[in-house]
């Protein structure tokens, strides 16, 4: 075995090892320098000299791992690349956004070209965690996962001149966005670790994202801004999730969160891989929930938002590329902000030497005025300058850890700068077994190893030789056997498919298809921290599966449509437990009859029921109004729904008749009755004045005996002793010299029940009494949020209420299950007259 380290070896950038064995040269990586002072690319003229390459494999998407890939495939186009689904895609996006910067840049010549990105990509053979796959006769290589990023694979290989573990990036601590490295019980004759941090130990992870969420806490309080440079994989997406989970938790206060940069191309690679993902962020995905924006959290695509980023008075925080400052969109907001009293840039990984961020990161301890070079300018560093350490790699304990698990003979420790992995190696030796090694890169070394360990060997899995096609009407014959052989023995897609066929499959469109068929099934089940291995589920859960199937939620989606669609109803809601749709209409009273044979034919055929909900959506009814009146001259709309009656209360009606003739509103009023099949009532005042308008909502007396006005309110108190609602508050007030009690009640909806009750009291305490129109909004919010948190909704942001239509806006972080919904708005209507959407 010959192992000849091309870069990263004695450094961290241009990772790329060739490994010769049994007369095959297969390389491990094939990253960049990212350091403008240094050689960007390995050394390559070592391959040449070794007779090229046979085979690549690549381990995860960073471009100190990947960067040089395009330039050795075209040299060997004949070298298939091995990599994972997740790395594909990443590498995908990572390498063109490469070659744009590349061709931008004046004074530069790309180190390759686009088709060669193009042809390089139809190389790469994919293979998911846990496969093993036979390269060469003889060979064999298995991923597992590294933890670090999505899709960071460790590298095991199985020769007859030994076995070889390769790191790659790894951390065995779980993320928000992954889970930490796992890979079984291994006998490695020879392993390469990385060692970027053999000289540290992490802090807390909790501790670091506290951190990072307190100084998120203070610099919105400041109303400042705060820069995030971040690498575009990986850390991007942990620091997101961080500052989401915080801001539902009410931990900070509500603030813009702009996300720029590659960053944006990365977040939407992770949604279609949710596979290779943490299984809380997997399975939030599989049920299409979006992982990372919201009404707080942006995606900026264009100049002018960027501007107002910067320009706005508000706080706000931007995550961007590239995490060293070294390029993308990080310097170009750096340079606003660190002349920014109330500025911040947060540091949370690794920075090299000569990189920006490193000088930043150095001017911490300096005393004196302190300036910065960023894009060829000297800027002044007024800003908060800070650190978070949320690295993704391993620390001095999790590689001591690892190299305890695999106790290989041979032990090269590379990916780290020269003094970290010469002191760690010293230490390792004291408790180490095995020869050490630290390569410098362009070093080769020789390894005879004359006493191979035996490798585990896993036995072989019973197939069913099927030669049908596996599919939904067949799956269940799979799961049958799984279960009675297998039992509750975790699978890879790629072995489900051996087990039915007898034969291996490795192609990238088959074994997605499988994939797909698996996840949709109620016989399989991902396991609960690796969601690309499955296992057989229990008969009991494939049963209440069953129960609850029948039609799957898109199929039933998609149906309704196709019967129902040219009603042009707002929205269908599902309730699958009771096979029942509710569809949703602006106006349910304007619905064509023709609608209620296709129900009972739909019912027929497919045994599910179909309701039209009764609710009528405000908001159209509020459009509908200020389209058809101007809404400078629209004060109030309530609501008697039970009667199908909308009121509209107006300001100054004079003006209101003078804009618009009787016959122009009777007009009106036919329009908005037949569109909504509503009843439209107006209190224009048109024979007098606005005294007299109030005076008609008055409820009065016949009683001239008028009681002392403390006790008229205490009576008032008494009679409503016992009553669910009461008056919040009781004022006098007069109009045209006529006194009256005002009340004030929730809403007015609610003081409306009291009617008969009041005019008893009315008539008892000799005073004239008026239910006032206005609302206790915070009450309103309040039981709307208490009604959330009971039932365990969370939102996105405090429900809104609209005094135009009395009604209250909820922004779930998920969609709530309509039932639930329903009760809900149940519930709140009758504790407060008001519509909840």
């Amino acid at each position: 075995m010959n192992i000849s380290f091309l870069g990263g070896a004695g450094e961290v950038g241009a990772s790329s090892i060739l490994l010769r064995v049994c007369n095959k040269n297969i390389l491990l990586d094939c990253g960049i320098r990212q350091s403008a002072s240094k050689d960007p690319l390995p050394d390559f003229r070592t391959i040449q000299e070794k007779g090229g390459v046979d085979a690549i494999v690549i381990s995860h998407a960073h471009m100190d791992h990947i960067g040089s890939l395009p330039i050795i495939s075209n040299e060997y186009p004949n070298a298939r690349i091995y990599m994972n689904n997740m790395t594909k895609d990443l590498t995908r996006v990572l390498l063109y956004d490469s070659l744009k910067i590349m061709n931008s840049r004046e004074s530069e010549i790309p180190l390759y070209a686009e088709n060669h990105v193009e042809d390089m990509l139809d190389r790469i053979f994919t293979i998911n965690y846990g496969v093993e796959f036979e390269m060469f006769e003889d060979i064999k290589i298995v991923f597992y996962n590294a933890g670090h990023i999505a899709g960071a694979s460790c590298v095991y290989i199985k020769t007859p001149e030994g076995a070889l573990f390769y790191s790659g990036d790894f951390s065995l601590f779980s993320q928000n966005t992954v889970e930490g490295a796992k890979f079984p019980k291994l006998r490695p004759d020879v392993a390469i670790l990385e060692c970027t941090y053999g000289d540290k130990l992490h802090s807390n992870r909790q501790v670091e994202e506290k951190r990072l969420v307190d100084l998120a806490k203070e610099c919105i309080g400041n109303k400042g801004k705060m820069l995030i440079p971040s690498f575009a994989l990986g850390r991007a997406q942990e620091i997101i999730l961080m500052l989401k989970k915080a801001m539902n938790k009410g931990e900070i206060q509500k603030a813009k969160i702009y996300v720029d940069g590659m960053v944006k191309n990365i977040n939407a690679v992770y949604k279609r891989n949710p596979l290779y993902l943490r299984n809380s962020l997997g399975k939030k995905i599989l049920r299409g929930t979006e992982p990372f924006y919201d009404d707080n959290i942006i995606a900026v695509d264009n100049k002018e938002i960027r501007e107002g980023i910067l320009n706005s008075s508000e706080a706000s925080i931007i995550i961007a590329s590239s995490g060293m400052l070294t390029g993308g969109w990080s310097p170009v907001y750096a340079e606003k902000i660190c002349s920014m009293e109330n500025g911040y840039i947060v540091i949370s990984g690794y920075q090299d030497e000569e990189s920006p961020g490193r000088r930043l990161l150095n001017l911490l301890s300096e005393q004196e005025e302190k300036e910065l070079e960023i894009n060829g300018k000297i800027l002044p560093v007024k800003c908060h300058i800070e650190k978070v350490g949320l690295s993704a790699h391993g620390d001095k304990s999790e590689i001591k850890g690892v190299v305890e698990r695999l106790q290989p003979k041979e032990l090269f420790l590379v990916h780290g700068e020269r003094e970290i992995i010469g002191n760690f190696a010293k230490e390792l030796m004291q408790e180490s077994r095995g020869r050490i090694y630290t390569p410098e890169s362009g070093e080769t070394y020789n390894i005879d190893i004359k006493n191979k360990r035996k490798q585990l060997q896993r036995a072989p899995l019973k197939a069913m030789k099927n030669h049908e096609v596996l599919g939904e009407d067949n799956i269940k014959e799979l799961w049958e056997y799984v279960r009675e052989i297998y039992q509750d023995r975790l699978f890879t897609v790629e072995e489900l498919y051996y087990i039915w066929t007898g034969k291996k499959a490795f192609m990238e469109d088959k074994i997605v298809n499988v994939q797909k068929l698996i996840l949709n099934s109620p016989y399989f089940e991902p396991d609960e921290r690796r969601l690309f291995l499955f296992k057989a589920e229990s008969l009991d859960n494939v049963e209440k599966s069953l129960k609850k199937e029948g039609l799957k939620p898109n199929e039933i989606s998609q149906l309704i449509q196709e019967r129902f669609g040219k009603f042009n109803y707002k929205k269908a809601g599902l309730i699958m437990d009771k096979k029942k749709v509710v569809l949703y209409f602006n106006f349910p009273n304007t619905v064509s009859k023709d609608i209620y044979q296709l129900i009972e034919d739909f019912k027929e055929e497919f045994s599910w029921d179909i309701t039209i909900g009764d609710s009528v959506n405000t908001n159209a009814v509020e459009f509908l109004l200020k389209n058809l009146f101007e809404s400078s001259y629209i004060k109030k709309i309530s609501y008697k729904l039970d009667e199908h009656k909308v009121i509209l209360d107006l300001y100054n009606e004079s003006l209101f008749m003078q804009k618009y003739s009787e016959r122009d509103i009777e007009n009106k009023i036919d329009e908005f009755n037949k569109n909504t099949g509503m009843k439209l009532e107006m209190k224009t005042g048109f024979n007098g004045s606005k005294d007299k308008l109030e005076m008609e909502d008055i409820i009065k007396t016949s009683n001239k005996n008028e009681m002392e006005q403390n006790a008229a309110i205490k009576y008032l108190d008494d009679s409503f002793m016992d009553e669910e609602f009461r008056p919040y508050k009781k004022s006098i007030k007069n109009i045209s010299n006529q006194r009256y009690m005002e009340l004030v009640f929730i809403t007015p909806m609610v003081g409306q029940r009291y009617l008969d009750k009041l005019k008893d009291i009315s008539e008892n305490i000799g005073w004239n009494i008026k239910i006032s129109t206005s609302c206790n909004q915070n009450e309103i919010i309040t039981i709307a949020l208490k009604l959330c948190n009971e039932r365990g909704i969370l939102l996105k942001k405090n429900p809104a209420f609209s005094p135009f239509n009395l009604s209250v806006t909820l922004k779930p972080q998920e969609a709530i299950d309509l039932e639930v919904f329903e009760e809900i708005k149940k519930i709140f209507e009758h504790k407060t007259g008001c519509e909840i959407h």
